[in-house]
């Protein structure tokens, strides 16, 4: 689990209670222990605008980040997704077109708690405003989803 290291040490210090840190490091650390298998990766990445943990799963021979954490010091740490870009995706390439289909029923899934925002073609989760069982459930929908 190396790879969440450099988003959870990052992700943690925009967080000011230690009990936040210790519940995120605990939501991270059980997503990234389900999202296995060799079409799955985790991925970190780091900005002016924040810090990133994507899990990206190969989908139609193509790699796309099916959702990510985000820690900002302006907005906190929320959960984005499913791919905003997967429209595109969808017709990028003619020849071999991505199959958005699970991608559109995790949006759908996630859509409908009440603790999703909108955030254009995704949906955001914000860690203060989430409780634990709505973690637990958007995990499984996105297991669900994209395939165990």
């Amino acid at each position: 689990m190396e790879s969440i290291e450099p988003f959870l040490n990052a992700a943690q210090r925009v967080l000011h209670h230690p009990s936040e840190r210790a519940r995120l490091a605990a939501i991270v650390t059980r997503w990234a222990g389900q999202w296995r298998g060799k079409h799955r990766v985790l991925d970190t990445s780091q900005s002016l605008h924040g810090v990133f943990l994507h899990f990206n799963q190969l989908m139609d021979g193509k790699w796309v980040q099916a959702f990510t954490f985000v820690a900002t010091r302006r907005e906190g740490v929320c959960l984005r997704g499913p791919d905003p870009d997967r429209t595109r995706k969808a017709h990028k390439l003619r020849r071999n077109p991505l199959d958005a289909a699970p991608l559109d029923a995790l949006f759908e899934a996630w859509s409908l708690h009440p603790e999703a925002r909108p955030a254009g073609h995704a949906v955001e989760f914000f860690l203060e405003e989430t409780p634990d069982e709505v973690w637990e459930a958007c995990l499984a929908e996105a297991l669900d989803s994209l395939g165990r």
